[in-house]
């Protein structure tokens, strides 16, 4: 996925792309979109592997 590439994804026709936003408006976005990444990836990330007990 390319987030900031000067193509357009899916769904964003229209939509300008990253660096056409004024900087007022990148900066205010910068901030909640990486925290909707971070939150995503956490909930998303595989979970630590459980260690096999080989006591009978």
């Amino acid at each position: 996925m390319d987030l900031f590439g000067s193509g357009l994804s899916n769904g964003a026709i229209g939509a300008p792309a990253w660096p056409e936003l004024r900087a007022e408006a990148r900066a205010a976005l910068t901030s909640p979109v990486t925290q909707l990444m971070l939150d995503h990836a956490a909930m998303t990330a595989t979970p630590p592997a459980k260690e096999v007990d080989h006591d009978l």
